[in-house]
């Protein structure tokens, strides 16, 4: 079954237990305007409250993945503050969510993911990309500031590697992004959603209040020094031996 919740976006659920949303603006290399970037935050957070979904599938149709934002759209809104400060909220938002949900993320690259494009591949649980897709974060070299950028890629590598892609703009290809840990399998293009949804379907198939909960503690404990994280993973399986001893 199929369903579009935006022209830009479709939703499906052709494998069971696994929600598949599409970025579907080919003709503008699936550049991410307000309504996309709006209808991917909401069917995320759908996803996530829905107890059928047990993993979700980002991919795009065309040959890129994602342009990043659409700068046609962001151009316009320059003369137009409060417009200006929406889609900036916006994409924290869509930053935020991968940080707010539960239900793990399989990202399938096929072709160039840019800016917040590389960002929801960076911040997808498991990245599949293609032989011949590419990361870039090209903000600086069109004379913007890749605010949201600094932390999110920092975050996931190291200050000296996400300083270099950032200030150098240089897109970072699939091999060198898994060697990385900013991709989890490199696959002939050819076979990037196939073995998207195969990675879904497997996560899907696992008990599905262990695997979010995994998640969630994956969460909480990036931003605990080490031994906070530990004493707080202790306690954390204390609660779910609890919960399943009262299930029992």
């Amino acid at each position: 079954m199929t369903t579009s919740t935006t022209d830009t976006l479709i939703v499906s659920n052709a494998v069971e237990g696994v929600r598949v949303l599409t970025l579907n603006r080919p003709e503008r290399r699936n550049a991410l305007d307000t309504a996309l970037g709006t209808a991917l935050v909401h069917a995320l957070l759908d996803a996530d409250q829905d107890e059928s979904v047990g993993a979700v599938v980002i991919a795009a149709n065309g040959t890129v993945f994602c342009a990043g934002a659409d700068l046609s759209e962001f151009k316009g809104e320059r003369a137009n503050p409060e417009a200006e400060a929406r889609r900036s909220e916006l994409f924290l938002e869509l930053q935020l969510v991968f940080e707010q949900i539960q239900v793990p993320v399989v990202c399938a690259v096929a072709g160039a993911a840019v800016g917040a494009g590389a960002s929801i591949a960076i911040a997808s649980d498991h990245t599949i990309m293609g032989e011949g897709a590419r990361l870039a974060w090209p903000e600086i070299v069109h004379g913007m500031v890749p605010s949201l950028m600094i932390g999110h890629l920092q975050h996931r590598t190291n200050r000296k590697t996400a300083f270099d892609l950032l200030a150098f703009g240089e897109p970072l290809p699939a091999r060198d992004a898994l060697a990385m840990g900013l991709a989890s399998r490199v696959v002939p293009d050819s076979e990037v959603l196939a073995t998207a949804t195969q990675a879904a379907q497997t996560l899907a198939s696992r008990p599905r209040a262990a695997m979010r909960r995994t998640k969630e503690l994956f969460i909480r404990h990036a931003s605990l020094p080490l031994p906070d994280a530990l004493r707080a993973a202790r306690a954390a399986a204390r609660e779910w031996q609890a919960a399943r001893a009262k299930a029992d």
